[in-house]
């Protein structure tokens, strides 16, 4: 049976949860679809529900609930954990089933139509996988497998198609099969809630987990994850490929040791930070040295266009089990490169890795930024950053200065305009085309006692509403709903287009950009190159 996702996350705690996923995964059946950790945050009596599995048969719409360890009844109340340690009184396991079956049905009522009018049955299993409950009111025997008749998994299939025909049986009215079309519909209507991911700034920050939808086209590419040992995954900035890379990390992390590395410092740093796991090791591309002589089962490459040489692929060569050519990795690229730095980027490079075989999955749907940016880094660059699904936002707005001082109170206007807007420091980053703070119109701001450097805070918990200030290079990798990009004189953008493509496509919603005298002709000029090259110029 396929299950999504198709590799238990390492964050799944609960043994029973992981004998269930892979005794459905070996359930002989092409038509059905599994679905672990379904979260429900409009529950009706919780503030977020959670479904341990939900199946997407033809005949039926089964709800599973895993309880693993001891269970007890006792006065009414169920009770979970060992002795001294239970937990409870709480509801039972076939109140929790039931409560979640109708909360997502309801939902998915309101997205594709009434279940019942399509003729979709839905109905729920409890299974403990290590304890035999004994019969209560509570619950009819084909509604339970317990720990005899689960079996450690080879009795699930039976147990399902026993549950099936119970609830069919109650479901007079119901029509199987459903049909592939509806199936489709509810797998799609469910997916995108839930198969979530933390946020990755939110682990930053320590605040309540924050869930963000993977796109449609990022779950196909995790789907890719366990039937190919060898992955390429390109796009453009802002197509999520750092947020990709994480969680194949965090689900490569279970079947074995990872190495994570990237070009940039300060981009290790974060992933350090929010990869943190046992089996994970993560360290910027200038530092591999230091495991030098260690291979891992997994490998991992962000940034790949920055190291794609033949000495960079010959580090990466010594540091995976099997190596390249036979090894278990993932490169993540911008091949936009190719176009803004082609001297740095070798070809033939791509070319070698190539042949070696691998899985080449497209990201073509940009996710961080809005229409107006995507469109603004096209016009000027003639970069793909693909097909924007952030929504709409302001046009990019541009400010003249003559000098630093000037600039910096058109700097102070624009950030107090944001403030009384209610937008926070902590959400808009000063990005320094110089990089240079002691030179930078930043220093002589007003509000220069409440900026962080970036390079000093990446990584730590920010409880502060500051500003941040970075130069480009430092910010590669990274995201801010608001970015300033300062300190930008014309000889900054001469043969430096990767600079003006990272400093743009760092803003999610919205971007000012100062421009000292000479900069809006060199815009202009690269526009115009731009269009040439797209073939659109006169």
């Amino acid at each position: 049976m396929r299950i999504i996702p198709s590799e238990v996350s390492s964050s799944t705690r609960s043994q029973a949860e992981r004998s269930v996923f892979e005794a459905l995964k070996a359930i002989p059946d092409d038509l059905s679809v599994a679905l672990h950790t379904v979260h429900l945050p409009q529950h009706h009596k919780k503030r977020v529900g959670e479904i341990d599995f939900v199946v997407i048969m033809p005949e039926i719409l089964l709800f599973i609930e895993v309880k693993g360890g001891r269970v007890v009844h006792r006065d009414g109340g169920w009770y979970y954990g060992p002795i001294g340690r239970e937990t409870g009184p709480k509801e039972s396991p076939f109140v929790q089933a039931s409560g979640g079956m109708h909360a997502l049905e309801g939902k998915l009522g309101a997205l594709i139509g009434d279940l019942r009018g399509h003729g979709v049955a839905g109905g729920y299993l409890v299974i403990t996988t290590d304890i035999d409950v004994q019969r209560t009111t509570e619950f009819e025997p084909q509604q339970y497998l317990g720990s005899t008749a689960y079996d450690g998994g080879r009795g699930l299939a039976q147990g399902i198609e026993r549950a099936t025909q119970f609830w069919l049986r109650r479901n007079k009215w119901a029509r199987t099969p459903i049909n592939a079309p509806l199936r489709k519909k509810m797998l799609e209507a469910i997916r995108p809630d839930f198969d979530l991911v933390p946020n990755l700034r939110s682990r930053l920050r320590h605040l309540d987990v924050v869930f963000e939808r993977l796109t449609r086209e990022q779950m196909d590419r995790l789907d890719e994850l366990e039937s190919n040992p060898r992955l390429a995954w390109t796009g453009g900035a802002g197509t999520g490929k750092t947020f990709l890379a994480a969680e194949a990390a965090r689900r490569r992390s279970a079947h074995g040791t990872v190495l994570f590395t990237c070009a940039g410092n300060t981009l290790a740093t974060h992933m350090n930070r929010i990869l943190d796991e046992d089996a994970i090791t993560v360290l910027p591309f200038e530092r591999l040295d230091e495991v030098r002589g260690r291979t891992f089962d997994h490998l991992i490459v962000d940034e790949a266009q920055d190291v794609m040489t033949f000495g960079g692929l010959n580090t990466l060569e010594n540091l995976v089990s099997g190596g390249l050519e036979k090894g278990r990795w993932i490169f993540m690229l911008d091949q936009n490169n190719q176009i803004l730095t082609p001297d740095t980027y070798d070809s033939e490079a791509w070319e070698y890795l190539s042949s070696l075989g691998f899985v080449y999955g497209p990201l073509k749907r940009n996710c961080r930024n809005t229409e107006q940016i995507v469109r603004q880094v096209r016009l000027y660059t003639a970069a793909d950053l693909g097909v924007a699904s952030a929504g709409e936002g302001e046009p990019a707005r541009f400010a003249d200065a003559y000098d630093p001082g000037e600039e910096a109170t058109l700097l102070d206007a624009y950030v107090e305009e944001l403030s009384q807007e209610g937008i926070s420091l902590r959400d808009i980053t000063l990005v320094s085309a110089s990089g240079s703070w002691d030179d930078s119109s930043a220093r002589m701001s007003g509000l220069a006692s409440k900026i962080d450097r970036f390079s000093d805070v990446v990584g730590t918990d920010r409880t502060k509403h500051r500003l941040t200030w970075s130069s480009i290079s430092d910010f590669k990798g990274h995201e801010s709903d608001i970015v300033c990009l300062i300190d930008m004189e014309p000889e900054h953008l001469d043969g430096r287009l990767d600079a003006l493509y990272v400093a743009w496509t760092r803003a999610r919603a919205h971007l000012w950009v100062a421009c000292r005298p000479g900069v809006r002709q060199k815009l202009q000029e690269l526009g115009r190159a731009a269009l040439n090259r797209e073939g659109r110029g006169e």
